[in-house]
């Protein structure tokens, strides 16, 4: 799978059932956590994807917060909401500039939360290694870097 620039403009690539079952999951599961981040203080993910602008002034962070969370959160549910959609069960997919902006946005959310799960701070840092589940979260952080990195070759080119 690679994504490649069409005559058209538009951006193509084809997903397996399992590659579009695997990015579905983790965009929903992605949007769960943002729709649901009362409650869950302290989540390294949350953190990761809704970062305090002024950690050292909790008062400026607390008001900032206020006024820009909800909507960021709105966005972050809408772009994983147009990665679910464009997918589908799989197969060839089209993507035009908007839905390509917000495929690189959930991939990137998907990514951060992953890295997260695994103390992840730097891509070339392995994380947690101590379970299978944590080497296959890790191949999957790959992966989407991977696919991430060919949406955005494609963009440029």
């Amino acid at each position: 799978m690679m994504f490649l620039r069409g005559g058209d403009g538009g951006l193509l690539a084809e997903f397996s059932a399992e590659e579009a079952d695997v990015i579905s999951t983790l965009a929903t599961q992605v949007g769960h956590l943002v729709a649901g981040r009362v409650g869950v203080p302290g989540d390294p993910a949350i953190t990761r994807l809704l970062p305090t602008a002024y950690p050292d002034d909790p008062e400026s962070a607390a008001e900032f917060r206020r006024f820009t969370e909800n909507d960021l959160a709105a966005r972050k549910i809408r772009n994983a909401e147009t990665v679910i959609a464009t997918l589908g069960g799989g197969g060839k997919i089209e993507l035009d500039e908007a839905a390509a902006q917000a495929w690189l946005r959930t991939l990137t959310d998907i990514r951060l939360t992953l890295a997260a799960r695994l103390g992840i701070t730097l891509d070339d840092e392995l994380g947690n290694q101590s379970s299978d589940e944590a080497v296959m979260m890790r191949q999957v952080y790959d992966w989407l870097g991977y696919v991430q990195e060919s949406l955005v070759s494609a963009l440029d080119d």
